[in-house]
């Protein structure tokens, strides 16, 4: 990669960071910025050996950051991720979560594209629409902690 692509990879990774969204839905991830920013650098990245020694200068927030810290970052993001897979697939398992308890969050996440689509069409930083989205974020997630399929089915 050369040193546009670099400055371009660099600078998209740093709106995406920066975007509101993407802060609240960190908020309350299993990822702290510094993971999901080092996931991203390695995702702008070819798969290929000499990109790979240049991942770690990809992430914005961090002007140098010895191979190490990014490794240990990244397998820290990577592992939390896993997790939160596991953890989905195993309130799946032992019927805590059905697939029907699924549905809300694909809704709110076709809401949070709609979302982002509206506020990039009309380039405006809309926060009551922010409140709105968080809140509908936070409702959906305590309904879910609420609803029948958390109980004791056994």
């Amino acid at each position: 990669m050369d040193d546009v692509d670099s400055i371009e990879a660099k600078e998209a990774i740093r709106k995406m960071i920066r975007d509101p969204v993407t802060k609240m839905l960190t908020q309350h991830s299993q990822l702290t910025i510094t993971q999901l920013e080092t996931l991203l650098a390695a995702s702008v990245t070819e798969d290929n050996a000499s990109n790979k020694s240049q991942r770690r200068f990809y992430c914005p927030s961090r002007s140098h950051i010895s191979r190490g810290s990014y490794n240990r970052s990244l397998i820290q993001a990577q592992n939390n991720v896993i997790r939160s897979v596991y953890t989905v697939l195993l309130l799946g398992y032992v019927r805590l979560f059905d697939s029907s308890a699924l549905q809300p969050f694909l809704e709110l996440s076709d809401a949070i594209q709609g979302f982002i689509q509206d506020a990039r069409s009309t380039n405006d930083d809309d926060h009551a629409g922010l409140q709105e989205l968080n809140s509908r974020l936070l409702e959906t997630i305590e309904a879910l902690a609420r609803r029948h399929s958390f109980k004791d089915k056994l």
